[in-house]
């Protein structure tokens, strides 16, 4: 063997090895650092910012999040509160701190909506959506990446004509099995006597907008979907039918009605992975429940005492390590003074009795919802971008 083919072959060893240590630094230690880091180890090369910049090492990234399992425990909630936006931090070993708001971090972001005003809607694998008052659009946003990207809803979700009233509620999630973010839209449509439901998705993969087949009857779901196992889920009515529990496929797209008991001031929650029928009564008598199902089964119910006073305004997020857990709304005193109505609070639920505690209070209503950081792009998964 000559020197000059000694020497190639000895390049190309050293250049395998390089390769295969770049591999090993990326799949075993980038994967573990925080995001802040990542995005500044995208400056090293062209090739670790094409390895760092894709759906294949985000998805590994968020694999190796202790928290990204959605039965893991709650750390960090992300808060809408008076069109500002907030990352909270929870730690249950901290016992010693009474100022909760040094664990409030305001988001810096300009969303480029001018006067309209964003709902939050949903939070799945880093990526949270926000939809418009005027039903023009819908934001998807990373807020650790700081990308977000605005859908135009292309006049879908306009009020057809003759129409007396239209409501308009929402959901969005990520279906596994076709590796596709969607955001679905329900809209009820009074026209008359008649009453009709239309049902509108999006889909991030294909990038385009499209009807699917609806219920005959007329439904009316409330609040934003519950995104649990690749289905959304809403609370809704029907004149014939009264309460029901609808279900969303992400990945068939089909609907379903599930038959369970309902009170009318039962809501859903999503608590340790599962979806959870909570019925907190406005009188403030009687003690509380929170069924966690498997629906239409209920798993496990857990009993809250009278003396926590929550009522039908709450909503519940998750459990922490300690099966501690979440809970925003409205709470009164003795006096049932609701000046201080607008919180968030934890319920301690190994204590006996079982204890509740303020973490925060607002002077505005607040959407809170749980949030895992991930470095997802909020763009069409056809089209990522650099941007």
């Amino acid at each position: 063997m000559s020197d000059k083919d000694s020497n190639s072959e000895k390049k190309q060893v050293i250049e395998q090895q390089i390769y295969h240590f770049d591999d090993l630094i990326i799949e075993e230690i980038l994967t573990r650092l925080p995001i802040k880091s990542i995005l500044r180890f995208k400056s090293v090369s062209k090739q670790w910012y094409s390895t760092l910049s894709s759906s294949d090492f985000a998805n590994a990234h968020l694999i190796k999040s202790p928290f990204s399992h959605p039965s893991a425990p709650v750390d960090t909630l992300l808060i809408e509160n008076d069109k500002n936006y907030y990352i909270f931090s929870y730690d249950d070993d901290d016992q010693i701190s009474g100022n909760f708001e040094d664990n409030l971090v305001k988001l810096d972001v300009d969303f480029g909506v001018g006067k309209d005003h964003l709902r939050l809607t949903g939070c799945c694998n880093g990526l949270v959506c926000l939809t418009s008052a005027s039903d023009e659009y819908f934001i998807i946003w990373n807020p650790a990446t700081r990308k977000l990207h605005k859908y135009p809803s292309h006049g879908y979700f306009k009020c057809p004509d003759e129409a007396n009233h239209v409501s308009i509620t929402c959901g969005f999630g990520y279906a596994s099995s076709v590796d596709d973010y969607k955001f679905v839209g329900i809209l009820s449509v009074v026209q008359g006597n008649t009453k009709s439901t239309i049902i509108h998705i999006f889909s991030l993969r294909e990038n385009r907008w499209r009807n699917i087949d609806h219920f005959h009857d007329h439904l009316v779901p409330y609040r934003p979907g519950l995104l649990v196992s690749d289905k959304l889920y809403w609370k809704a009515y029907s004149k014939q039918a009264g309460y029901l529990l609808v279900s969303f496929d992400l990945a068939v797209e089909r609907f379903d009605v599930i038959n369970i008991d309902w009170d009318e001031f039962d809501f859903l929650a999503v608590m340790g992975g599962c979806l959870s029928k909570c019925n907190f009564s406005e009188t403030f008598t009687g003690d509380k429940l929170l069924h966690i199902m498997e629906p239409p089964v209920i798993v496990k119910s857990i009993v809250l005492p009278k003396e926590l006073k929550l009522d039908w305004f709450s909503q519940m997020i998750g459990f922490t390590k300690t099966d501690k857990f979440f809970v925003t709304g409205s709470f009164s005193d003795e006096t049932r003074d609701f000046v201080h109505r607008r919180t968030l609070g934890i319920v301690d639920t190994c204590t006996k009795p079982m204890q509740y505690r303020v973490l925060l209070r607002f002077n505005k209503f607040s959407k809170i919802v749980k949030y895992v950081p991930s470095l997802f792009s909020p763009f069409p998964i056809e089209k990522p971008s650099e941007a």
